[in-house]
């Protein structure tokens, strides 16, 4: 009933190709059954609460499972209709609602971004305010740094309000030049938001919904908070060195919060599946749904590049062709000696790819068009190892029919051990730089405000209980204790434990550290933050005149 629902979905979304025999499916499914003991495998050894996972080849359902608890305390599996939040999944949904505007006559791809928010400047690099295009913050070629640590803190929140996106990344400096590199950042599907919402004055997520979702029928998919039912969602999970799950806050990126339009939407397996479909058309001879689709799947930046192989992201999806590395956007590559390389025994073909992860979630989505297939892989936990982007792989292997597949369960051992050992490793970094025996200063001369020079985020420094702590933008839940580190520097890195559950996996070892800084008078009137080790600089705070 299951397959038949979902078929009758697709089919009224858009017109079916005629199909392969059923007997190519049905093998199709024993390879995929075969690969369930690993899957359950890869589960255990990051430790991973839950795993939603779907499979479709022309249309047609081939796996649709769950592992696991979408609720472990109360252990309740989840079901087709159980939702996520899909984080960096989302960024497809973006471009392709940014194609229709663009099909409509709203939006020209190349034209500068400042024609759409004039107030762009980039302060660190005013040149780049009349060259960025819808097409350079899509495909991640713009060379800006992260700084993902200005809207992400402690427990899924975010701090800083939607009104501060312009400013915010107007304050962004240049890693690369322009189009020279690809670097990841979320700030520019915010800004992507940002444009959605000036040429149409609607919410993105209403645009969203109207221009594509509504059009595909994707009822359990939305951006939009009070369309998300608490009790249809699978709850987040951080997984402890001993694997234990703890859950954690729920991720308040919804239409109308900073960077939603980076990872705001919901969905679920069933939905996922019919947006791959979707998506797939292009390389169908049946009319595409959705307009420019080829133009959103088209690669627009090189990840890697080199004789054999080239790696290229589009706009929300990287594309390969197997033989291949995959995970390269998620955290596994950084968690291995080197990824393992799929497709070594079948035929090359093309594989479009993305993950989506936040405190709590992680997830993998990939498109194989020659055999017409989709994989969606959602998970509640962020494990040891990126579990979701294994199980793609494996999944992958079946689709393209491997003769050899590879176990990846060796590959997910050592991504998870190294994990393990990430905690430690910033501690003894951090003991490197440790004075002491320096003095400490009083912390009365400490206390008070220091604001960052967009006026979206501030640092308040105050004594509590015997303790010196600070938070951020006064907020209770993005609270750090601070410990003398040297001379003028703190520290706020807690115990292993609470830094999972906090949610603070993507903080390295300089960003728990706070150096406070003296006017020529000695009084202490600014904090340098090194929030991500790619800026060329740390983030100063300005101490609030008394």
């Amino acid at each position: 009933m299951l397959i038949l629902t979902l078929f009758s979905l697709l089919a009224a979304a858009r017109q079916i190709p005629l199909l392969p025999p059923e007997s190519d499916l049905s093998g199709l499914r024993e390879r995929l059954v075969h690969v369930l003991p690993e899957i359950e495998a890869l589960k255990d050894i990051g430790g991973t609460a839950g795993i939603s996972i779907g499979v479709i080849s022309y249309g047609r359902v081939a796996l649709e499972t769950n592992l696991g608890f979408a609720d472990v305390e109360r252990r309740l599996v989840a079901n087709s209709s159980t939702r996520y939040p899909i984080a960096s999944l989302t960024k497809a949904f973006v471009a392709t609602t940014i194609a229709q505007l663009v099909d409509e006559g709203l939006l020209k791809w190349d034209e500068p971004l400042t024609s759409y928010i004039p107030e762009l400047s980039f302060e660190h690099n005013p040149s780049l305010a009349g060259q960025l295009s819808l097409i350079d913050i899509l495909s991640h070629r713009t060379g800006l740094a992260r700084l993902d640590a200005l809207w992400l803190g402690a427990d899924s929140q975010t701090f800083s309000a939607k009104y501060f996106t312009v400013s915010l990344c107007n304050h962004l400096p240049s890693v690369y030049p322009v189009r020279s590199r690809w670097l990841y950042n979320n700030w520019m599907y915010a800004l992507a938001g940002e444009v959605i919402e000036r040429v149409t004055k609607q919410p993105w997520g209403q645009v969203l919904f109207t221009r594509v979702l509504n059009r595909l029928q994707l009822s359990h998919t939305t951006a939009i908070a009070s369309e998300i039912t608490r009790d249809t969602l699978a709850l987040p999970y951080m997984v402890l060195d001993d694997l234990t799950p703890v859950r954690v806050g729920n991720m308040d990126l919804t239409e109308g919060s900073i960077m939603s339009s980076a990872g705001g939407i919901r969905s679920t397996v069933s939905d996922l599946l019919a947006w791959g479909n979707t998506l797939l058309s292009v390389f169908r001879q049946d009319k595409a749904p959705l307009a420019l689709l080829d133009t959103v799947l088209s690669g627009r930046s090189f990840i890697n590049n080199t004789v054999t192989s080239d790696e290229l992201y589009a706009m929300g999806f990287a594309k390969v062709t197997t033989p291949a590395q995959f995970g390269k956007i998620g955290f596994n590559a950084g968690l291995v000696d080197a990824m393992p390389v799929i497709g070594t025994s079948s035929k090359p073909q093309q594989v479009f790819y993305h993950s989506g992860s936040g405190a709590g979630y992680g997830h993998c989505f990939m498109l194989v068009p020659e055999s017409q297939s989709a994989i969606v892989v959602l998970t509640n936990s962020v494990s040891q190892g990126d579990t979701a982007d294994w199980v793609a792989q494996s999944l992958l292997q079946a689709v393209l029919n491997e003769k050899h597949p590879l176990d990846l369960t060796q590959f997910a051992e050592q991504a998870a051990a190294k994990w393990r050992t990430i905690h430690q490793e910033i501690v003894e970094t951090l003991e490197k730089g440790r004075k002491p025996d320096s003095p400490e200063p009083m912390h009365e001369t400490l206390q008070g405000k220091y604001w960052h020079k967009t006026r979206a985020l501030y640092l308040e420094i105050f004594q509590e209980d015997g303790a010196l702590k600070f938070n951020i933008n006064g907020r209770p839940d993005q609270e750090h204790v601070l410990s003398h580190y040297s001379d003028d520097t703190f520290v706020s890195l807690p115990s292993a434990d609470q830094r999972s559950r906090s949610g603070l996996f993507h903080y390295g070892a300089p960003a728990w550290l706070l150096h406070f800084k003296r006017n020529s008078s000695g009084n202490f009137t600014e904090i340098q933050w090194n929030i991500d080790s790619q800026s060329p600089f740390p983030e100063k705070f300005i101490r609030e005149e008394s």
